[in-house]
């Protein structure tokens, strides 16, 4: 795995470090190297010469921008370098796609860094999501061939349902071709439908589906051999989908955030009294439950940390 070192004005390149961390978790082998307010050229050539020092191998060198004191130092000393690149233009979606796909020319990820830039509104108002109803019975009977064999890849309960986590990482780490929102409010709210389809990988096909309508759906077998990626908002709703006639084998808990009253389970998940009595009807169910906040943490048995 290649080197990345993340090289700015002030504090840029750590901040974006810590970013990144905190929707990939730990990268050891990114690193910061940064020019003092109070420093100069030299002080910044000495640190980064430092940090190349303790790197073996291929490193790719991130700057904030083009033609700065850090962009320059850096050109300067490995210009001719073979085993350095050099970025100019650091943003959280470049330094993403480069910790998490190291066969990535420069090339590619500068065109996916570009790709990342948006009218957030102009996007807003174009986005659609694919018309998911509630379908009659006779028109499931084109599907019944596939009933109750839905390829689900993965079921995930993460409050913000789609982010850089699930659309970044995971989505594409199995090879998804469709994710399925699973939320009553969600899908009768136009707004948020837009705003998970900005954030869905253009890629991947989505749906915005009421509880009961995603159970009926998915167990007709409506998306065939189709690749699914279901996403829950919380455990209640997961409860209810089962209930509903929804088929389960495991479910991953990724971010439940701190409300009054919860405690931590994990770092990314906190659970309230009444929410650990959904997670037992669930595992009653005889649903495995991990917690797991990227492809690359370990696995952990949920309902074992939860009763710890």
């Amino acid at each position: 795995m290649r080197n990345i070192l993340l090289i700015s004005h002030g504090n840029m390149a750590e901040g974006v470090k810590a970013s990144l961390e905190m929707i990939v978790g730990k990268q050891a082998h990114v690193h910061t190297a940064s020019l003092k307010p109070d420093g100069d050229n030299l002080q910044f050539e000495h640190e980064l010469k430092e940090k190349m020092k303790a790197l073996n191998g291929e490193t790719l060198i991130i700057a904030d921008l083009l033609g700065g004191t850090p962009c320059n130092v850096a050109s300067t000393n490995y210009l001719e370098n073979d085993e350095v690149e050099i970025i100019a233009g650091m943003s959280l979606p470049l330094v993403i796609e480069a910790t998490l796909n190291s066969q990535a020319s420069v090339s590619e990820l500068i065109q996916l860094s570009i790709s990342g830039i948006a009218n957030v509104k102009k996007k807003m108002m174009e986005a659609k999501v694919e018309k998911d109803p509630m379908v009659s019975n006779a028109e499931l009977e084109k599907y019944k061939q596939y009933e109750g064999k839905a390829n689900i890849v993965n079921v995930r309960i993460d409050e913000r349902l789609i982010h850089g986590q699930v659309a970044g990482i995971w989505s594409p780490s199995l090879n998804t071709q469709r994710i399925i929102v699973i939320n009553d409010e969600a899908a009768k709210d136009s707004l948020q439908k837009s705003s998970l389809r900005m954030a869905a990988p253009t890629s991947m096909r989505l749906s915005v589906l009421g509880v009961a309508t995603a159970a009926k759906n998915i167990q007709s077998g409506k998306y065939g051999k189709q690749r699914i990626f279901l996403v829950f908002k919380n455990p209640t709703d997961v409860l209810r989908y089962l209930e509903a006639g929804g088929q389960l084998e495991t479910v991953n808990v990724g971010n439940m955030s701190y409300k009054e009253g919860a405690r931590d389970v994990t770092k990314s998940i906190k659970v309230l009294k009444e929410e650990e009595t959904v997670f037992e009807a669930i595992a009653a169910k005889k649903v495995k439950i991990t917690a797991q906040l990227v492809p690359n943490d370990p696995i952990i048995d949920f309902m074992e940390k939860l009763r710890s």
